[in-house]
């Protein structure tokens, strides 16, 4: 989790770039009409709630009912629980993936 603290307040918008049985991957810049910087790519992912687009993520650690939620949905197998706020078009949202890793990765891709 605290990899993803540090991309608080980096990029603006952020998307759903892939979503299949090999993970859940976002992409991030200021502006991603052309390009993004970061790519965070959740694997093993048991549970998602987050929105295909969003705006100004604050990663955080989750909450009391966030984490009891994940031991719900989880065997205790190593998996673990990646959560933020963001902005979506209806208002700031709760977002959260439970998944076994969350890679970031730091690059200019041209779209």
């Amino acid at each position: 989790m605290r990899d993803l603290v540090r991309l608080n307040g980096l990029w603006w918008d952020w998307q759903v770039d892939r979503w299949d049985v090999s993970g859940l991957r976002l992409i991030a810049d200021n502006d991603l009409t052309y390009h993004h910087s970061v790519e965070v790519t959740f694997t093993d992912v048991v549970w998602a709630s987050c929105s295909d687009l969003f705006h100004h993520p604050v990663f955080r650690p989750p909450t009391a009912p966030e984490a009891q939620f994940m031991r719900q949905v989880t065997t205790g197998d190593g998996h673990r629980l990646y959560a933020w706020d963001a902005e979506t078009a209806s208002g700031t949202v709760a977002m959260m993936v439970v998944a076994q890793n969350a890679a970031i990765t730091e690059k200019f891709v041209r779209h």
